[in-house]
């Protein structure tokens, strides 16, 4: 199994070089205003197998010139910015720590000395620059689906870091749970600003307000919700086997041509006044976003500086996305659809039949399970 893992990587690695070539070598164009939100369509079931890989014609992956574009450091934002959350200047972070890396170590000595904003964990000494920072959004009372991740696709891996995104809660009791549990792991970030539905927004830009501060030497960011599947052994082989780091990376499922919801009976509703177009931009849903960190320090210091509008996927990953002018790579066959994920949780399929890196959203831990041991079997993951 340890022998195979090399030509796997490999393989994978001609795949996502294939996805994402277009995007480096073009000019990039502001998209037009249309989009879809709400239920995520079914990616095509088009499978990818590692003999058509190995067939294929390797002159097309190869890298494109230009290299990474570093983030700009975060002492280049305004004074306020690090105790400020879009329309918030009270932001604080309540449950914070600062493990990433010995520069954003300094970053946020010199920003949380001023602010007086001393996170309550500073326990690791791992100063390891991660190849992936892994943002996990997540409600607070999802432990059971956080211990799931923990155990499967986001247990430890020297090249990533993980990290889960709350909001504040109104229980004291509940409070308390959620820091024991970060006693215990180590890995909650939690906001002053109560986590609600209509407040996503905020921990989006949250969490790439926890890069830019704490964790900017990553090379990938990849933002995830807590009921997806994740193919980490096979995303980061392919991403530490890529001879330059991607810039001007937006990688996600690609959403077109959804109109505004304007009945009240939506889940979905968002009145005129909220948002004026008949359509949302192209965007990526919420539940798997890799970004670099060009694209992420840039979405981030642009969504400060716009009105709050609350779906975030829509607002991050659409309409700000057109202000600092990157396209989306779409995700296409690297994303499993429900009808394949299933074949693999009941057996009837291999996890190398076909490759992917993503799962759409709504998955019980049970199947987040089978699919790690599936993975994991097939030597994907095993160590």
């Amino acid at each position: 199994m340890l022998e195979r893992r090399p030509l796997f990587g490999a393989l994978i690695g001609l795949t996502l070089v294939f996805t994402i070539w277009h995007m480096a070598v073009q000019e990039s164009v502001v998209v037009s205003s249309n989009g879809v939100n709400g239920p995520y369509p079914e990616p095509v079931a088009v499978v990818t197998t590692w003999a058509e890989l190995a067939a294929g014609n390797q002159s097309w992956f190869s890298a494109p010139p230009g290299g990474m574009l570093l983030v700009n450091p975060a002492d280049s934002l305004p004074k306020d910015d690090y105790s400020s959350l879009i329309d918030l200047k009270d932001f604080r972070f309540t449950i914070n720590f600062n493990n990433c890396s010995s520069s954003s170590s300094r970053s946020r000595s010199k920003r949380e000395d001023d602010a007086d904003e001393l996170g309550d964990s500073l326990k690791s000494d791992d100063r390891r620059s991660p190849l992936v920072l892994v943002l996990v959004h997540s409600a607070p009372t999802n432990w059971y689906k956080r211990n799931t991740i923990r155990d499967t696709w986001g247990r430890y891996d020297p090249r990533a870091k993980l990290v889960f995104l709350l909001g504040a809660v109104n229980s004291s009791v509940l409070q308390r749970r959620i820091e024991k549990e970060n006693r215990l792991y180590d890995d909650i970030v939690q906001g002053s600003f109560l986590d609600a539905y209509r407040n996503m927004t905020y921990k989006h830009v949250m969490a790439l307000k926890w890069f830019t501060y704490h964790c900017p030497e990553a090379k990938y960011i990849l933002k995830a919700d807590d009921d997806v599947f994740v193919n980490t052994p096979a995303l980061y082989n392919v991403l530490s086997g890529l001879q330059t780091p991607r810039r001007r990376l937006l990688f996600c499922q690609e959403i077109w041509n959804a109109p505004v919801k304007r009945t009240h009976r939506s889940k979905w509703f968002v009145s005129i006044p909220e948002y004026r177009n008949k359509y949302y931009p192209n965007h990526c849903p919420g539940y798997s976003i890799l970004y670099s960190p060009d694209v992420a320090y840039q979405l981030y210091r642009e969504a400060m500086r716009q009105p709050y509008f609350w779906i975030d996927d829509v607002h991050i990953t659409g309409t700000i996305a057109q202000r600092i002018n990157v396209t989306i790579t779409p995700t296409d066959t690297m994303l499993l659809n429900r009808t394949q994920k299933d074949a693999i949780v009941e057996g009837r399929a291999n996890a190398t039949d076909q490759l992917f890196f993503f799962t759409t959203p709504d998955l019980r831990e049970g199947e987040i399970r089978k699919l790690w041991r599936a993975v994991t079997a097939a030597g994907g993951g095993g160590r």
